[in-house]
């Protein structure tokens, strides 16, 4: 049997790549189902591999353990109807849990069997999320039952505390709107905004709604005023003479809202099991709401799944608000698959186009900018400076012009580039700390250098590459004590950083604490410098600091 196993998983290693993205075909048998579901996991064919399991599952029906990966996996690629069909037969074999019990919850909701739904919340009551999860599908229940009162009852935020308040609250604005209680909604949204930034945008849209449908357009309108695009589409579909909509008006929407809230909250430091099931079952609930999708998505990306994340992203339809963002994650994802050509092409079609925004051409800007394409970035940032206009584009525009003028060796340009985004934003520290460290690091230490570096520092206290500029600037000055403090202070701050860990083996260098310096400069050289540097940090370790400079020069 094991040596079977090797062979197989030796056969689909060896495979070619084309053949290793074909369709899913029968296998020949449980063993055969499971290596294909195996690779095909580890391909990042969730779907294909939730398939090959179920197939596993059916020719050997006695191992439950099957029917337990192909549900997983099933749920991970987004495969509704599988994972409630496996979700089922695991209840019945006795092996459900709480993840198993949350997609029959799904199920339910979407039929509107109020009961399957409360006995399926009822199963779930042991699991950590269950003060959250419990409360509102019970309330979203009672409302989906005709009992609107006592769904908002069991909403009331007064009886909560903690993490669990807010997702409160959130749900009982959402069930006031969808009661056509439009007073009360408008108050809930608003007090949610003022104390949260999570999902604002769409919170934004859903106070207007109800001030509108309360009969309050201009301050439905007062309220939908900037840039951002799920607002401006509220108020497009105001302006039209529409209705903005509900963000939640029914039991199905309302409990996918929280389940792609829960997703994105545990996923925002890393990934977590756990997300990918909440972010997948707002999808099943709601495969309308882009939200879910844009989450599921960025859920997918951190996991390590970037092809299925990418198939997410795509289900967000271009004349939706969050299309922008799903079609820059998408080329970000692009990126990491080293498909940047790919990536690429997304992004200049947007350019292409008689619409194109001052927006599509920043992003085709910062997609060559990461590739160091300094030239091209500079076109593409001059671009939306004139597709926005001279005197409408902010500071960030001039910045990243600047900043890429910088790099390409054309200082002057650099310099008014930057003096512009200067201008723009006299106290962003970004600005400060690059303008005055590019002029420290051209041997222009003047007071105005020195005095950005400063500044920048007061103003971001805790940023690394702040405080390595400002350490920088003392040592340019020739306080080498005081570079030393503020150098080590930068370098707990930013370890990996070869260019901080260098100034940090140079001020060290100029207090006599040479063994120190050298061993700044090797850790440097291990973190991946550019080629220019990392031959001046291995002429300080051949010559020294001082001689290092000439003898390079010598040799070359």
């Amino acid at each position: 049997m094991y040596r079977t196993l090797a062979l197989l998983l030796l056969t689909a290693a060896a495979a070619p790549a084309a053949a290793r993205q074909t369709e899913f075909a029968p296998s020949e048998s449980a063993l055969h189902g499971y290596v294909l579901g195996r690779y095909a996991a580890s391909d990042d064919a969730l779907g294909r591999a939730a398939a090959y399991f179920d197939d596993a599952r059916s020719k050997d029906p006695g191992r439950p353990a099957l029917a337990r990966r192909a549900f997983d996996l099933a749920v991970a690629a987004g495969d509704r109807p599988r994972a409630t069909d496996l979700a089922k037969q695991l209840v019945a074999a006795g092996a459900g849990d709480s993840d198993v019990e949350m997609v029959r919850l799904a199920d339910a909701v979407l039929r509107k069997d109020w009961k399957s739904a409360t006995l399926a919340r009822s199963k779930i009551a042991n699991a950590g999320y269950a003060a959250v999860v419990e409360p509102i599908v019970d309330a979203w229940v009672l409302f989906g039952s005709g009992d609107a009162a006592a769904g908002l009852a069991k909403l009331d935020p007064v009886n909560f505390s903690g993490f669990a308040r807010a997702y409160i609250a959130e749900q009982r604005a959402h069930m006031l709107a969808a009661d056509g209680r439009w007073s009360e909604a408008a108050a809930a949204y608003s007090e949610l905004r003022a104390g949260t930034g999570a999902g604002i945008s769409f919170l934004r849209a859903g106070e207007a709604d109800a001030l509108a449908m309360g009969g309050d357009r201009a301050g439905a309108l007062k309220l939908l005023s900037g840039e951002d695009t799920v607002v401006e589409a509220a108020r497009a579909r105001l302006d039209a003479g529409k209705r903005i909509g509900a963000l939640a008006p029914d039991p199905r929407r309302g409990i996918a809202w929280m389940m792609a809230r829960l997703a994105s909250d545990l996923s925002r430091e890393k990934p977590v099991p756990l997300a990918l099931l909440f972010a997948r079952v707002s999808t099943f609930l709601a495969p309308e709401l882009s939200a879910t999708w844009l989450i599921t998505g960025d859920v997918l990306s951190r996991s390590e799944q970037p092809e299925t994340a990418l198939t997410a992203y795509a289900q967000v339809p271009d004349n939706d608000p969050l299309f922008e963002t799903a079609k820059l994650r998408r080329a970000e994802t692009l990126e990491r698959l080293g498909r940047d050509k790919d990536a690429g092409v997304l992004l200049s079609a947007a350019t292409n186009s008689p619409a194109a925004t001052a927006d599509d051409w920043t992003r085709l800007g910062d997609w060559h900018r990461r590739a160091d394409r300094h030239a091209e970035a500079i076109t593409a940032y001059s671009r939306a400076i004139s597709v926005a206009g001279q005197d409408d584009a902010g500071w960030g525009l001039y910045f990243l012009r600047g900043s890429m003028a910088e790099r390409a060796g054309d200082w002057p340009k650099a310099e008014a580039d930057l003096r512009e985004a200067l201008k723009r934003s006299p106290d962003e520290p970004m600005v400060l700390n690059y303008l005055g460290y590019s002029m420290l690091d051209r041997g222009i230490s003047s007071p105005e250098a020195v005095g950005m570096v400063e500044r920048a520092a007061k103003l971001r206290p805790g940023d690394g590459g702040v405080i390595d500029s400002l350490g920088w600037s003392q040592y340019r000055q020739g306080r080498f004590a005081d570079a030393v403090a503020s150098l080590e202070k930068a370098s707990e701050r930013e370890p990996t950083d070869p260019t901080v860990t260098e100034h940090l083996g140079d001020a060290y260098w100029r207090v006599g604490r040479r063994i120190e310096a050298r061993f700044r400069w090797r850790a440097a050289l291990d973190l991946d410098p550019s080629v220019k540097q990392g031959e001046a940090i291995r002429g300080k370790l051949a010559y020294g600091l001082d001689a290092a400079p000439g003898m390079t020069a010598t040799k070359s």
